[in-house]
């Protein structure tokens, strides 16, 4: 088993200095996948919802100076709505 740290971006790092034991990447994929889904479930007031640009980044250690194994980002893009558009 490896021991795989979640880091998140927005604006503001967090960065995990316990990590989670994991047996490969595929799992450590997968869970920081689960952890977009806590980050998403907490809504617009939660703390990580300051930017609408995230990114997970799984590392083999707790600091900045750990390796990288992969990056999950998520982006939300507004476009201006125009309501009179199409009205005839």
């Amino acid at each position: 088993m490896t021991r795989f740290f979640f880091h998140v971006h927005n604006g503001i790092s967090v960065f995990d200095d316990v990590g989670l034991e994991l047996p490969d990447i595929e799992a450590a994929e997968a869970a920081a996948i689960e952890l977009f889904g806590e980050i998403l479930n907490d809504g617009p007031d939660g703390p990580l919802w300051q930017k609408n640009t995230w990114r997970v980044e799984v590392s083999d250690g707790p600091g900045i100076l750990a390796r990288t194994f992969l990056k999950v980002q998520f982006s939300i893009t507004r476009t201006a709505i125009n309501p009179t558009a199409g009205a005839g």
